[in-house]
């Protein structure tokens, strides 16, 4: 079996492993795609010091090779998307489906374990959720970061005609414009680049606004008429889009935070979030929270609807052999790519 996995450096090399069988309530998946994440960057580039010979990757879909005893939802052959957060199943968090709060055995598969940018990849048989039938396995490896939208959107309980203001759209600001657009929402996307302006408008956005003078005139006018009901923040990093959600949402609307920040003060007025009376919700990951069907399922039905159009957001494809030059790539923004994919097995 071979694998990615890093290196002191923070390089890459491709290994070769004896294959195993999968243990107890364990299955072994094939991988067809893995997406590398704006996180797996972080170690790329320096920001944190990855374990030497970890197998990165946690976006991640492929087919059943074997499942280990007590799994019985799926079986060999089918297709399947990986949720890759490790829990217990046995805290207050995991038992009420806050299952991405949970710190007895907490992690992602690719950090905490081994990852997909392998030929197989071994996941908790909870972990493994079966795709709509017309779901590859390249599409189902979007799930992961589409679910992360789906998150936020259940947690500031969008509604059906609400207009949603995305800010952002590299792949999460794009998946999240899916999910919203799935959900009913009137989706107006903020992209800052012609590449993801062009990929907003294809993926059926009813308005795309750019970060020209004209488009900040356009924002202003959405603000002046109280028009944005839920802004998703998707851009994270040192970006001052905290205090720009905060600021042009309606009162009383919501602000969704999905980026992940590099900071430690997003800089916004209180008096704004006071005086507008704003909800602001942080999400992370994903769950299954008010009973509802675990947002990464509900991330897979999404796809359903729309394969093509996720589909499109790959942008560039590697073996394992290019695994570096991946990486280069999707940290590269002049490659004008949006969603890097590893295929281990092409």
């Amino acid at each position: 079996m071979r694998r990615a996995a890093w290196n002191a450096d923070r390089t890459l090399s491709v290994h070769d492993d004896p294959q195993r069988a999968p243990g107890e309530g364990e299955v072994r998946v094939q991988v067809v795609n893995a997406g590398i994440c704006g996180s797996d960057l972080h170690w790329y580039r320096g920001d944190f010091e990855p374990q030497a010979l970890r197998t990165p990757g946690h976006e991640i879909g492929g087919i059943v090779a074997a499942v280990g005893s007590g799994v019985e939802h799926v079986k060999e052959g089918d297709v399947v998307g990986v949720e890759p957060l490790l829990r217990c199943g046995q805290c207050g968090h995991c038992i009420s489906g806050h299952y991405n709060q949970c710190q007895v055995a907490g992690g992602l598969i690719g950090i905490a374990v081994d990852g997909g940018m392998a030929q197989d990849v071994f996941a908790p048989g909870v972990a493994v959720f079966k795709a709509p039938a017309n779901v590859d396995g390249e599409v189902a490896a979007i799930a992961e970061p589409l679910a992360c939208g789906v998150h936020g959107y259940n947690m500031a309980t969008l509604g059906q005609g609400e207009t949603v203001l995305v800010i952002g759209a590299g792949t999460i600001g794009l998946t999240a414009q899916l999910a919203a657009q799935a959900a009913g929402a009137n989706v107006i996307v903020l992209a800052r680049h012609p590449h993801q302006q062009e990929a907003a408008r294809n993926l059926g956005a009813a308005e795309v606004i750019g970060e020209d003078e004209a488009g900040q005139q356009r924002l202003k006018e959405l603000t002046d008429d109280d028009a944005i009901d839920v802004v998703a923040e998707c851009v994270g990093g040192h970006a001052d889009t905290i205090r720009q959600s905060v600021d042009v949402v309606r009162r009383l609307g919501r602000v969704i935070v999905l980026g992940v920040f590099a900071i430690d003060n997003a800089g916004f007025n209180p008096l704004t979030l006071l005086g507008k009376e704003i909800t602001m919700v942080g999400a992370v990951t994903y769950g299954a929270i008010g009973g509802r069907a675990p947002d990464y399922q509900q991330a897979l039905d999404v796809l359903s609807g729309c394969t093509e159009e996720a589909r499109s957001l790959i942008t560039h494809r590697f073996g394992l052999d290019g695994i570096n030059e991946a990486f280069d790539t999707a940290l590269n923004k002049g490659s004008k790519s949006i969603k890097v994919h590893i295929t281990p097995n092409a």
